[in-house]
C-alpha cells in the first residue's frame, strides 16, 4: 500500500503508481516468499518490480515442479543455487521488458528431514529485509548479512538493485545469502523498506542518530582500517547516558536493535489485545497499521486544504514551503511504498484450526546447513552437511 498523502483537491496520491510488488506460494510443508521495491517512482520501478516479482517466482515453481512432480531439494546448496539463479532471471526479465530498478528479496521455506524444525534460504538484493517471529524467542531479522547495521545508512540508498544500473548491469553490491532455522509455527515475513525503516527510532523521532565528532576522527590514524574506527565509534566516544533535545542517543546497531524490539512489541501487543496468537495475515496488518497510524501526521500536513488553491507570490511561496519543510521534519515516519507478506511454517493438512506440526512419515528435504560468519562488512559462509540419522558432522 502507499504510505504516501493524497491531494485533497484533485484526489492524486503522491508516489502514484504503487512500485512494490510481492508474491508467495504456499504448499504443503514449503513455501516461496518475493517482495520487490522499485527504485524511485514512475511506470518503470512499478514494471521492474513486477517483471522481477514474476521471472522469479515461475524459475522457482519451474524448477520445484518438473514434470508436475515435486523436486526435492537435497541440500541447501542446491536451493541457494536455485535462488541465486531465478535472481539472474528477474534481472533479464526486467531487460527484455523495458522496465526500471528493483530491489528484490525472496525466501525459501523448507522441512529438515528427521526433524521438527525448518530452514529458510533468503538471498536478497538491496533494502527489502526478511525476518523472524518466533513464539519462544521474539523477532530476529535474518538479513542483516545485506547490511552493516554498525554503520551509518543513507535510508534513500537501496544498497543494491536490479535492472539496467550500470548499462545493462544490476548492481549486486549486497547481494546476500542468509539462512536460519525455524520451528513450526513460527512466522517468517518480508518487508519492503517502507515498513522496516518506520520502526529505526531515529525515524520514528524518538532518539537522535550518533555522529562520529570531530575530535575523534583527528585522533584517528589515516592507516586505520574500518575494525578500528568502529571499535573508537562504539567504545571511545559514547555516553550511555547521552541526551540532544531531551532524546537519547543512539549508535547505528543500537537503532537496529531497537527496531527489531519495537515489531516485537506490537506483534505481542495486538496479542494481548486479542487474547489468541496472532496469525501470519494478523502480523502483517498489525505491524502495517502501527507504520500506517505513526505516519499519519505526515500525510496531514500535506493535505492541508489551505495550502493549496491560492496563487501565492513568489517570497509567499517561499516561506509557505520552508513552513512545510519544518512541519515535516518535526513529524514522525517515513512516507513510502509500504510491503510486508508473512507465512505460518509448519505442515497443512486441509484444517485451518490445525497446530501445525511435522508428520515424522512424511518425506523431507537433507539439508545442508550453512552459516554465515559476519566480520563489519565480510561475509563467509561455510558449507558443511548435517547428517541427521548419525547425528555427527
Amino acid at each position: 500500500m502507499s504510505l504516501y498523502d493524497q491531494h485533497p483537491v484533485n484526489g492524486k496520491i503522491s508516489g502514484d503508481p504503487v512500485a512494490d510488488a510481492f508474491g508467495l506460494c504456499a504448499r504443503e510443508n514449503s513455501a516461496v516468499l518475493i517482495v520487490a521495491d522499485g527504485v524511485n517512482w514512475g511506470e518503470k520501478s512499478k514494471l521492474a518490480a513486477r517483471c522481477a516479482t514474476f521471472g522469479c517466482m515461475n524459475y522457482i515453481n519451474q524448477s520445484l515442479l518438473k514434470g508436475q512432480k515435486v523436486d526435492s531439494i537435497s541440500t541447501t546448496a542446491r536451493a541457494f543455487d536455485m535462488l541465486l539463479t531465478s535472481i539472474d532471471v528477474a534481472h533479464d526479465t526486467i531487460l527484455h521488458y523495458d522496465g526500471g530498478l528493483t530491489t528484490l528479496c525472496v525466501a525459501l521455506v523448507c522441512p529438515l528431514k528427521e526433524s521438527k524444525q525448518f530452514v529458510v534460504c533468503i538471498v536478497n538484493v538491496g533494502d527489502s529485509l526478511a525476518f523472524v517471529f518466533s513464539r519462544q524467542h521474539g523477532v530476529r531479522e535474518v538479513t542483516t548479512g545485506s547490511h552493516d547495521i554498525r554503520a551509518e545508512r543513507d535510508i534513500r540508498d537501496a544498497g543494491g538493485a536490479l535492472g539496467p544500473v550500470n548499462g545493462k548491469d544490476p548492481e549486486l553490491h549486497n547481494l546476500t545469502c542468509s539462512m536460519t532455522f525455524v520451528d513450526p509455527g513460527d512466522i517468517v515475513y518480508l518487508t519492503t523498506d517502507g515498513i522496516s525503516d518506520n520502526f529505526d527510532p531515529v525515524v520514528t523521532k524518538i532518539a537522535v542518530a550518533k555522529t562520529k565528532s570531530k575530535k575523534v576522527s583527528e585522533s584517528l590514524p589515516a592507516d586505520d582500517d574500518e575494525c578500528t574506527i568502529t571499535d573508537n565509534l562504539n567504545n571511545s566516544d559514547v555516553d550511555p547516558g547521552e541526551l540532544e533535545d531531551g532524546k537519547p542517543v543512539m549508535l547505528p546497531h543500537e537503532r537496529h536493535q531497537y527496531a527489531v524490539k519495537e515489531m516485537e512489541k506490537v506483534i505481542h501487543e495486538f496479542e494481548l489485545f486479542t487474547e489468541s496468537p496472532c496469525s501470519a495475515q494478523e502480523l502483517c496488518g498489525a505491524l502495517l497499521q502501527h507504520v500506517l497510524k505513526l505516519t499519519d501526521s505526515k500525510r496531514k500536513v500535506l493535505e492541508n486544504p489551505r495550502l493549496y488553491g491560492r496563487k501565492l507570490k513568489h517570497k509567499d511561496r517561499e516561506f509557505r514551503d520552508r513552513e512545510i519543510v519544518i512541519k515535516l521534519s518535526r513529524s514522525p515516519g517515513k512516507l513510502d511504498h509500504a510491503t510486508i507478506i508473512g507465512y505460518e511454517v509448519g505442515c497443512y493438512h486441509g484444517n485451518e484450526d490445525e497446530d501445525y506440526c511435522i508428520d515424522e512419515e512424511e518425506d523431507a528435504a537433507i539439508v545442508t546447513a550453512v552459516y554465515s560468519i559476519f566480520f563489519n562488512t565480510v561475509v563467509v559462509f561455510v558449507f558443511c552437511t548435517l547428517n541427521l540419522h548419525l547425528g555427527s558432522w
